[in-house]
This record gives C-alpha cells, sequence and structure tokens, in this order.
C-alpha cells in the first residue's frame, strides 16, 4: 500500500506528534509519504522521520489564495500515485474532486473545522470517543470512527521514585489559556500556597503561544512568579526524557478532544490531574487511573493538588501510579494506532476499487 499523510503544517504540536508516529510505523509495512502543504515547518519535527519516509514540501504561503499553491498540491499528488490519501485537516476536503483515490480524515479536536465538507471523505476517524460525539453530533452521516492516539512508550523514562521536594508540576501545551486553561492552574498554585504554606511547590510550563506574556503578569499579579517557570517549546525527546522527574501532571484544559501529554506522563509513571471534560476524562478511564477536578474551577484543582501531595507518601498511591502506566501501556500503543489506520485504510482502497466510479453508498463504506 502507498499512503500519502497530508497535513498543512508540521510545527511542534499534538496532532503533528501523532502523525510523526504512525508514520514512523507505517513504513515497516507500507510505503509511507508525507505531503506538507504550507512553508511552516519546524525542523526538529521533521528530523524525527523515519529516513525511509519520503517527504514532499509545497511551501505554499500559510492562508494564501494563490490558486497556483493548490495546483501545485494537486500535481504533487497525482504525481505520487498513491493508493489512499489521508487527510489530517477537512479543509483539505476540495482535493477530492481532482484524485482518483479515495482520501480519508483524521480529525484531531473538538470542533474540528467546518464539519459540512465530511461526506467528500470516503471515511472520517476521530481520536477519541469525545470527538467521535462531536462530530455525529454535527454531522450525522459521516459515522466517524474511533482510532484512539498512541505513543512510542520505548522512548518514555519510567519514574522510580517519588516524593521530592520541592513538589514539582508540569503543564505541557500551547500557551492558549483560553483553551488550554493554564491561568487555572496558575490560580490554584496560588491557592494551595496559602493551604500548605510550608509545602514548597513549582510550576514548569512547556509550550509558546499567544497567552505568554497574559500568564507572566497574571503569575506576577497573584505573587507566585517565583514558583513558575515558562520553558518554552522543548523537543518531545526531551519531555520524554524529563518527565519523571516530576511529581505531577496538571492538563487544565477548557475544551481538549485527547490530550496526548496526558498518556505521555501516565507512561513515565507520573500522577496525573485533568479537568473533568470528555476527552482528558476518557483518558484516565473516568478517574480510575488519574485524578480530575471541576472544569474552570481553580480552587477544586488547588484542593485536588493538595489531596495529592498528602497522598503521595501512600502505599496505594505508589500502587495506582504503577497501574495508570500499564493501563497506558496497553491502551494506547502507537504500534496499535497504526496498524489500525493501515487497516482501515485497506477497507476502503478495497470498497473504492469495487466502485472505481466512487458510486458506493456512504453509509456502506463507513460501516464497521
Amino acid at each position: 500500500m502507498k499512503i500519502v499523510h497530508l497535513i498543512w503544517s508540521l510545527k511542534v504540536g499534538g496532532s503533528e506528534s501523532m502523525l510523526i508516529d504512525i508514520a514512523n510505523e507505517q513504513v515497516s509495512s507500507a510505503q509511507v509519504v508525507l505531503v506538507v502543504g504550507n512553508e511552516v515547518i519546524d525542523d526538529s519535527v521533521l528530523q524525527a522521520l523515519n529516513a525511509k519516509i519520503d517527504i514532499r514540501l509545497v511551501q505554499r504561503p500559510p492562508a494564501s489564495r494563490n490558486p497556483w499553491h493548490i495546483m501545485k498540491l494537486i500535481y504533487a499528488l497525482r504525481k505520487i500515485g498513491p493508493d489512499i490519501v489521508h487527510a489530517h485537516q477537512n479543509s483539505f476536503a476540495p482535493l477530492a474532486h481532482f484524485l482518483s483515490v479515495p482520501m480519508v480524515l483524521t480529525v484531531h479536536e473538538m470542533n474540528g473545522g467546518d464539519s459540512r465538507h465530511l461526506e467528500k471523505f470516503a471515511a472520517v476517524y476521530a481520536i477519541s470517543e469525545a470527538v467521535r460525539q462531536d462530530i455525529a453530533s454535527k454531522h450525522p452521516g459521516a459515522a466517524p470512527i474511533v482510532i484512539h492516539n498512541g505513543i512510542n512508550f520505548a522512548q518514555v523514562t519510567r519514574k522510580t521514585c517519588y516524593g521530592g521536594n520541592p513538589f514539582r508540576i508540569i503543564q505541557v501545551g500551547r500557551l492558549y489559556h483560553e483553551t488550554k486553561g493554564q491561568d487555572i492552574l496558575l490560580k490554584a498554585l496560588h491557592h494551595l500556597k496559602s493551604e500548605l504554606p510550608e509545602k514548597q511547590v513549582e510550576v514548569d510550563f512547556v509550550g509558546e503561544g499567544i497567552s505568554h506574556d497574559y500568564l507572566c503578569s497574571l503569575a506576577e499579579g497573584l505573587g507566585i512568579a517565583g514558583s513558575c517557570k515558562f520553558l518554552g517549546q522543548q523537543p518531545r525527546r526531551l519531555v520524554y526524557e524529563r518527565l519523571h522527574t516530576y511529581d505531577l501532571l496538571v492538563q487544565p484544559s477548557r475544551s481538549e478532544g485527547f490530550g496526548l501529554t496526558v498518556v505521555e506522563a501516565m507512561a513515565a509513571g507520573v500522577p496525573v490531574l485533568v479537568s473533568d471534560i470528555e476527552g482528558p476524562m476518557e483518558l484516565i478511564d473516568h478517574g480510575n487511573y488519574g485524578y480530575f477536578f471541576r472544569t474552570g474551577d481553580h480552587l477544586d484543582c488547588g484542593e485536588k493538588i493538595v489531596r495529592i501531595i498528602k497522598d503521595s507518601g501512600c502505599e496505594v498511591f505508589s500502587m495506582r501510579r504503577q497501574k495508570a502506566a500499564d493501563y497506558a501501556v496497553r491502551r494506547f500503543d502507537v504500534a496499535t494506532t497504526a496498524r489500525r489506520y493501515l487497516d482501515e485504510c485497506e477497507k476502503v482502497i478495497e470498497r473504492s476499487t469495487a466502485c472505481p466510479n466512487g458510486a458506493w453508498s456512504k453509509n456502506e463504506n463507513r460501516a464497521n
């Protein structure tokens, strides 16, 4: 099978990380081509690709309306001659009209674009049950199939001891507080300083984004700037190597379709605290393998951190961390994710071959 993965930009982010891991797994049993539409490319992400993957860069300026770039993209896809095109944004939907092979789509986030175009794809995949429900509620005919994201657990260093001082918290994600909720964590830190004045607690924020200055100013205003570090964007390899040095990962998002960093922390044996929205709650099996707080409630977030600190000396706490790590490995292995995508793509190719004019039933095409 020759499969093209199609994405607009290759930046450091959850969907890009997932795509890199899947492509690296698939190249051992399929011919994999990565086509990047825009000229926005992070070299560290590009370098993480397996050397066997064929990379094609269209280099379109972001948001350009020049039709030349779209024609160049269509020409590149036709010249590659794939068996199937796997798009990672639904804004690629209009290209389906110009291709003689089926195009499928993975939706990576809640409210992931204009769902009116989903009928142009031969199959639609969702990275979580929460995303599947979001798609189905807006476009019932899409019949999305859930294929969970996965990670390469061999790259994650496992935590071997717990209970250092200071108590170290990490938050990984784009600095966009309206969605990712970093302001909630800062306010929670301020609260727990008064609840546990004798305990030294530090928070490291990993990521970049438009909320950086606001969050720094908020930390200053709350009087906790000395307990916070904004480390900027870090290579994923480095995050995987250092996660085990932390005592807690907090994911305070107001909206989140999956939350790859939650799985990464679980794999490292680091406890996780998430907001009680669908995506992250699905990852921790609704509280069986992690902690949660009321979305947007910094007081509840702070109280849960206090509880975790107090519980951390118990033997049950250690057992719970181990069970969470084992659960993550069983459920979110990228090898399983990559294989499932190949299996689903093979089904789509078989159906398109049986109905070369594209006249097959959409519902039949997406059944499973």
